[in-house]
């Protein structure tokens, strides 16, 4: 929502993308959707249940990156930011994959706010009333990535208060370099 926001005050034309996971949330985010952007809204549905012995994550961001292929005409802004790449790398690394981000764009798919913490845009949206919704699956910490963002990060910033202008700095390098 402060993607979309920040898109009109600049006087772009917005088409929202919303894939449904098939969760209880998604059909709590669909409404809020809905009742927010009205008929600038595109509806990705899954169609299939997640395969046996699968990673249920990885599963869904392979069919929703499936259904935002089908706009490879346009540009499409996802709105990753600073947290999300740092939880990415992170999780990378458990898994003995140390070489794991996300990149700021990768053809049409582009992330302009990669570089910034996710506390700014929540900050961003509370100053300008941008109103969102929040999965309330995000503080189950049986997911590795949620036992990430909510107990693992919070104590490296303990021992490294600079934690997210450090990794910026990783991440910048890497892709500068290619």
């Amino acid at each position: 929502m402060v993607v979309r926001h920040f898109l009109l005050k600049s006087g772009r034309d917005v088409t929202c993308l919303y894939y449904h996971h098939g969760t209880p949330h998604a059909d709590m985010a669909l409404s809020f959707l809905e009742g927010s952007v009205g008929s600038s809204l595109v509806v990705g549905h899954i169609d299939r249940a997640v395969p046996k012995g699968a990673s249920k994550e990885a599963f869904w961001r392979q069919e929703r990156y499936k259904f935002l292929d089908k706009f490879n005409d346009k540009r499409v802004i996802t709105c990753h930011h600073l947290d999300d790449q740092i939880e990415t790398f992170l999780q990378g690394i458990t898994h003995g994959n140390c070489d794991r981000s996300i990149r700021p764009q990768i053809g049409n798919y582009i992330r302009p706010f990669i570089r910034v913490p996710k506390n700014s845009i929540i900050n961003y949206a509370n100053r300008h009333d941008v109103r969102f919704v929040v999965d309330p699956s995000n503080m189950d910490n049986q997911h590795t990535r949620n036992r990430i963002r909510n107990i693992v990060i919070p104590e490296l910033i303990k021992a490294n208060p600079g934690l997210y202008k450090s990794m910026d700095n990783m991440f910048q390098a890497k892709y500068d370099q290619g």
